[in-house]
């Protein structure tokens, strides 16, 4: 997760969007010309770390409290998982000297780690999605939770040189090809896992750096290479860069010189917030698809949350109503800026060690932990349950439950800072619009297709009628489009989707 808050601009052209005008107490506003690109997943980060690190704290977690996490994922419909694996998991001590001849005897895929990663896949096994695994990188302190491995102190891999990081790039691109081969192998092969389709190298290999872009492409390179040796390059996607937002650098080098190897390219944001007038979001992600687009490539983006940072695991705005709206109108201004997807940080509070303290635990979830983890925190009386649901659950669940893969996507310009439009064109023919206020005004809007007609469903994310305990926001009421034109209101800082019957 990105650390960084500073703003960049950028002058480059505008996607064309919609016309808009008022007519009488509404403002009429129309679809603009599609992006070009097909919504490809609605996803959402989920670690595994449940099982491996949070139960083994004894702090209150139950195993069958997984249930929850299995059920909330159903019901929201999630297309997409982003998951970390770690290389110590299952290769603690390097197999041999010869990255190239590989002793399969000596992974241990029967870790407590791998075991917890299972119950992610498992997930996503289940309900057709779609997964990308991303090793991180090689840990420089390390404690496997299998007693065998006690001795093991760092990744094997991990470069002894940069001191004060927790984290570095692979000192040797051959073992790293090797044990991340032998992982997806492992992964899609013995264990049948379909839902396994892309892989990203490295989280945000620009931070630090972990490896410059210099050798981050020629790591991707080694990689390619061997997952072609090994079979796999046919079924698994790259998805590079992972740069954070500023470092546009990176992402236009890897851009120049990843083309034969990148499937696909993604940057991470954390420096948008309440007062980030669209044009601002809107450039910023138009930006990355046009450097990809040169490559041949489309763009998405591979984490996003709001630029309240305190540190890598706070947000100040994390509990407020406000920012599922937030959340809302961030993602749409990176589909009507071209992105084919997106995938939220993160799905849900947890620790990410088990000797970690409380500081440590990320709290950026859709849901929280169970309640007596926060008993040292302002917001621990206001806590009502275990795993207790955020505003943003509910907003954000409105888009992984109602945009669906292949859509196209039509800009809809309001013609203010904090208000935009999106129109979702389904793969039946039938439409989704999404609007999200952000300003402190209410809108009257009339949406005019003259070819349009039918029923649509209405569903609001509104302060005062968010629905109880984990259930999805249901319509309130229902809308046709009568000779053309559709009205709706749209209250200040609220959302609304309307579905086509």
């Amino acid at each position: 997760m990105n650390k960084i808050s500073i703003p960049t601009l950028f002058a480059i052209a505008s996607i064309s969007f919609s016309s808009c005008k008022t007519q009488g107490t509404y403002q009429s506003v129309h679809l603009g010309t599609a992006t070009g690109t097909q919504l490809e997943a609605m996803g959402a980060e989920l670690d595994p770390h449940f099982f491996s690190q949070n139960l083994t704290r004894q702090d209150g977690a139950k195993a069958e409290d997984w249930k929850l996490v299995e059920q909330r994922v159903k019901k929201m419909e999630l297309q997409k998982l982003r998951v970390m694996v770690q290389p110590q998991w299952f290769e603690p001590v390097n197999d041999n000297a010869d990255p190239h001849t590989t002793d399969v005897s000596k992974f241990t895929f029967d870790s407590p780690e791998m075991k917890s990663l299972y119950k992610v896949l498992d997930i996503a096994q289940e309900n057709n999605m779609a997964v990308c695994i991303v090793i991180w990188g090689c840990p420089v302190h390390v404690a496997p939770l299998d007693p065998n491995y006690a001795h093991v102190k760092t990744s094997f891999m991990a470069d002894p040189s940069k001191k004060d990081v927790w984290i570095t790039g692979p000192t040797d691109y051959d073992e790293w090809a090797e044990n991340y081969a032998v992982l997806i192998k492992h992964l899609i092969e013995d264990r049948n896992y379909t839902c396994v389709n892309e892989i990203t190298p490295m989280n945000e290999p620009d931070g630090g750096p972990l490896l410059t872009s210099t050798e981050y492409i020629k790591m991707a390179k080694v990689l390619d290479t061997r997952f072609k040796t090994e079979g796999l390059r046919d079924k698994i996607h790259f998805n590079l860069s992972d740069n954070t937002d500023t470092r546009t650098f990176y992402l236009e080098d890897c851009a120049a010189n990843l083309q034969e190897q990148a499937d696909i390219f993604n940057s991470h944001t954390y420096i948008f917030g309440y007062d980030t007038p669209n044009d601002t979001i809107f450039k910023w992600e138009q930006n990355n698809v046009n450097i990809s687009k040169k490559a041949g490539k489309k763009h998405l983006v591979g984490e996003f949350g709001s630029n309240q940072t305190v540190g890598a695991t706070r947000q100040r705005d994390i509990d407020l109503y406000e920012r599922g709206v937030l959340m809302t109108r961030l993602v749409l201004n990176f589909f009507n800026a071209g992105a084919s997807g997106v995938s939220y940080w993160s799905l849900i509070d947890q620790y990410y060690g088990r000797d970690a303290d409380y500081q440590q635990m990320q709290q950026l979830g859709l849901w929280k932990y169970v309640k007596e983890a926060y008993k040292g925190d302002s917001t621990y009386h206001r806590i009502k349950e275990d795993y207790e649901v955020r505003p943003q659950y509910y907003a954000y669940s409105l888009l992984t439950k109602h945009l669906k893969p292949n859509a196209e996507i039509y800009p809809i310009d309001l013609k203010d800072d904090f208000a935009i439009g999106t129109g979702f064109k389904n793969v039946d023919g039938k439409w989704v619009y999404v609007f999200a206020n952000g300003s402190e005004d209410d809108k009257s809007l009339s949406l005019e297709d003259a070819n349009m007609e039918g029923q649509f469903s209405v569903f609001r994310y509104e302060e005062n009628a968010l629905p109880q305990g984990d259930e999805l926001i249901r319509a309130s009421d229902k809308v046709d489009f009568k000779k053309g034109k559709l009205t709706i209101k749209v209250k200040k800082n609220s959302t609304v989707l309307l579905k086509q019957e």
